[in-house]
């Protein structure tokens, strides 16, 4: 599946929350976001069953396009800060979130290194990425993945402005 989008030219992220208000929470990181990129689009916002550590609320999830001029090292520092700045603490791996801003491409690089891995490692494995990036992108295409165990439900549009 990666090779079919390798020349995947565009930066996206993912976004998720399942502690307090969800949808404010993204809402809120969607509007410091926009503080350091441009948002270019943004796909509906989903409702996910929790994966491998399943004992904990359902998130929210979207996916968005952005520029960004820096480097990606420079936009996961810049992550790091907005998450900070929102109240996310450390928990454990697949934990509980209050927000979780992924970069899942940046442009056409790959970095694998202790700080960023890109493509992010797991994206294609996890429905609530593949699905809202095929409902903006037609050359992702939901059917070749398998992922029909994952359940998703489309909530609707966002509005952070």
């Amino acid at each position: 599946m990666l090779q079919q989008v390798k020349n995947f030219n565009r930066i996206i992220l993912s976004v998720g929350s399942n502690v307090g208000d969800r949808l404010k929470n993204i809402e809120i990181s969607l509007k410091e976001l926009s503080t350091i990129c441009e948002i270019k689009i943004i796909s509906s916002l989903y409702d996910s069953l929790p994966r491998i550590y399943e004992d904990q609320d359902n998130f929210f999830n979207l996916v968005l396009e952005i520029e960004y001029k820096k480097t990606p090292n420079d936009l996961l520092k810049d992550i790091k800060k907005i998450e900070k700045s929102m109240g996310r603490q450390k928990t454990f791996r697949y934990g509980p979130r209050l927000i979780d801003i992924d970069i899942i491409f940046f442009n056409n690089i790959e970095i694998k290194d202790e700080e960023l891995i890109i493509p992010h490692y797991d994206w294609m494995n996890r429905r609530f990425v593949v699905e809202p990036l095929s409902e903006l992108f037609q050359e992702i295409k939901l059917s070749e993945y398998n992922l029909s165990d994952q359940k998703l439900v489309k909530v609707g549009n966002i509005n952070y402005k």
